[in-house]
């Protein structure tokens, strides 16, 4: 079988993969097509050995370059550092670790998509000739993976949006002088706010603490059962209790309090609370 490339970089890379996969020595030699060089890699194998071969180009080789590409020159991303945090989340989606972005486009088998195309194509003493088949068999391919760079653009926005919304509020407490020195926060089906001697804040003292303009500010980011309330008060120190220390509420008030913020079982509190009433 004999691959054809206009890319020498793309050729050797190639080469070295059955190298590596097959061993012997796989020779690339020029050819001298109308108007462009070209090179060739004669290669032998299974077909599903060349699929495999190709599949793993495509994958590893053009793919992510293929999305910088999208990036510059069609969604005018110029910054390295903006490109490499989208495709850091598309390459998340693709590993199926973005489930919630992954849902909205639908998922991609990659190897399946790409094998399909070039399969037809494999075996006997046939010419492939790779950018051909990247520009015209995998154009279904290229479609789905740009409406994953889409999705992962919009989240790349919200994102930035909501850095900008936890620096907002973390000089909002740089200029707050904190009202308590410890507020104990117990989450399970309702959240509960506790003092130093773990005599619980109600709720009618919690609203008399907040400060409206939290919550005219920041309408849609704002909890105010509980993040509205922390600000206001503005505590030197912040004790969670939850058994969901990775729910997306906690995180969050990690990111604003930061070095404040102190996260325990609620098995703790229930110890804590005894031995201080003792």
């Amino acid at each position: 079988m004999e691959f054809l490339f206009k890319d020498k970089e793309d050729a050797l890379w190639v080469k070295e993969y059955f190298t590596r996969q097959c061993g012997g020595d796989v020779q690339i030699r020029e050819v001298a097509l109308p108007g462009q060089k070209n090179y060739s890699l004669k290669v032998s194998g299974s077909e599903q050995e060349l699929k495999r071969a190709v599949v793993d180009f495509i994958i590893q080789k053009k793919r992510n370059g293929w999305i910088r590409g999208q990036l510059k020159h069609f969604y005018f991303f110029q910054a390295e550092e903006e490109q490499n945090r989208i495709l850091e989340i598309v390459v998340g989606m693709l590993k199926g670790e973005r489930p919630e972005l992954t849902v909205l486009a639908g998922e991609i088998d990659e190897c399946r998509e790409i094998g399909k195309a070039v399969g037809p194509l494999l075996g006997g003493e046939g010419t492939l000739p790779i950018d051909s088949l990247l520009t015209f068999r995998l154009k279904a391919y290229f479609d789905a993976l740009d409406n994953y760079v889409g999705i992962a653009i919009d989240e790349y926005k919200m994102e930035q949006e909501y850095q900008i919304f936890i620096q907002s509020l973390r000089d909002y407490l740089k200029q707050k002088e904190p009202k308590k020195e410890t507020v104990k926060l117990c989450l399970g089906e309702q959240a509960k706010f506790y003092n130093e001697q773990f005599r619980e804040i109600t709720r009618e003292e919690l609203d008399e603490m907040i400060d409206r303009r939290l919550l005219t500010n920041h309408p849609v980011y704002i909890d105010s059962a509980t993040i509205a309330p922390l600000l206001s008060i503005s505590p030197a120190k912040i004790e969670i209790y939850t058994d969901n220390p990775d729910h997306a509420l906690i995180r969050t008030i990690c990111n604003i309090f930061e070095e404040r913020v102190n996260v325990k079982s609620r098995a703790h509190f229930l110890h804590e609370q005894h031995a201080a009433n003792e």
